[in-house]
């Protein structure tokens, strides 16, 4: 069966979409093989900035709270892309008068002073990195408090210490590391409130979180993730720690509490990232040609053999 010059020219078409979606895509691969961690400092902002194949992230310690800005970089388009905020706003020490391990603003009660951490003047400690022939596989830094504005905390001790690596470049992991916490008694807890902000494409202002779903200590939201330990070390032992959340307009409040670990050095380690859920817009104009070039072809075929069937059919007699 012969095919027409126009099905030949549309299947041509076809095939011509489908080899630039195999391009595509051994060039996004070549790039995510290719590619090391990239960072750098600005001390005038206090900022710090990675790059990965799969995540860009923003810390910064110069403003009102420690921030930690992160978005994915497929997203070529800083119009079309959602912005994830994480800033860590509060220590809190309170009896859990409800006994339920949480921390529940409207029922706990609250021991005084709370920490504002904006009150907190951080150092940087500069880059720790490991490279694998001549290309960065993990970047670790730290920020340290240096003084606390008021009185009070004059014995506390924090760090924040950041880690990214290429086998999970789409996460940043955070040891939060305290000690020296002045314990108004020895049966109080301590709730670190950090807050959890999403601007979605088009939009200036601060929403909270959608989608939660959670399930083995991990928090997704909006194609992005938190996830922590139910365990931390204090000294030499292991302690459990819980967390709770609360949505408010403009943002997601998460309590991670930590029991009291008396003169001990406490450390947790939780998780942010990206879960992979969100496709930017452009990565789908490849598949797109193919599907839009792959029906044009059909039709084109349908309607040639209804063409070339209805010319072959016999012509009744008059």
């Amino acid at each position: 069966m012969k095919i027409s010059q126009l099905t030949r020219a549309t299947l041509a078409f076809a095939a011509i979409a489908l080899s630039l979606l195999m391009v595509s895509s051994s060039s996004v691969m070549a790039a995510t093989n290719g590619q090391g961690i990239q960072y750098q400092y600005n001390p005038g902002s206090k900022q710090v900035t990675l790059t990965t194949p799969t995540l860009d992230i923003r810390v910064s310690t110069d403003g009102n709270v420690p921030h930690f800005m992160f978005w994915d970089p497929t997203f070529t388009d800083p119009a079309n892309r959602i912005n994830y905020h994480v800033q860590f706003i509060q220590l809190i020490e309170f009896n859990d008068t409800d006994d339920d391990g949480m921390f529940t603003a409207e029922t706990d009660h609250v021991i005084d002073p709370i920490l504002g951490l904006g009150r907190v003047d951080w150092d940087f400690s500069g880059f720790l990195t490991e490279e694998d022939e001549g290309t960065t596989t993990a970047v670790h830094f730290n920020f340290t408090l240096n003084y606390v504005q008021g009185t009070g905390f004059e014995t506390l001790y924090m760090e924040l210490r950041c880690h990214i690596n290429a086998t999970n470049n789409n996460e940043l992991k955070f040891d939060v590391v305290i000690s020296g916490w002045p314990w108004a008694t020895i049966d109080t807890l301590l709730a670190l409130r950090w807050d959890l902000m999403v601007t979605m494409p088009g939009m200036h202002q601060y929403q909270h979180a959608h989608r939660h779903q959670y399930e083995n200590q991990t928090y997704s939201f909006d194609g992005a993730f938190f996830a922590y330990k139910r365990s931390a070390n204090a000294g030499n032992e292991t302690v459990d720690v819980t967390c709770n959340y609360e949505d408010h307009p403009e943002h997601t409040r998460f309590y991670l509490v930590y029991p009291n670990f008396g003169d001990e050095l406490f450390v947790h380690d939780p998780v942010v990232g990206l879960d992979g859920s969100v496709v930017p817009p452009n990565a789908l104009l490849p598949i797109l040609i193919v599907i839009g070039a792959g029906a044009l072809a059909c039709l084109v075929i349908a309607a040639s053999l209804w063409t070339r069937r209805r010319n072959a059919a016999p012509t009744p007699p008059s």
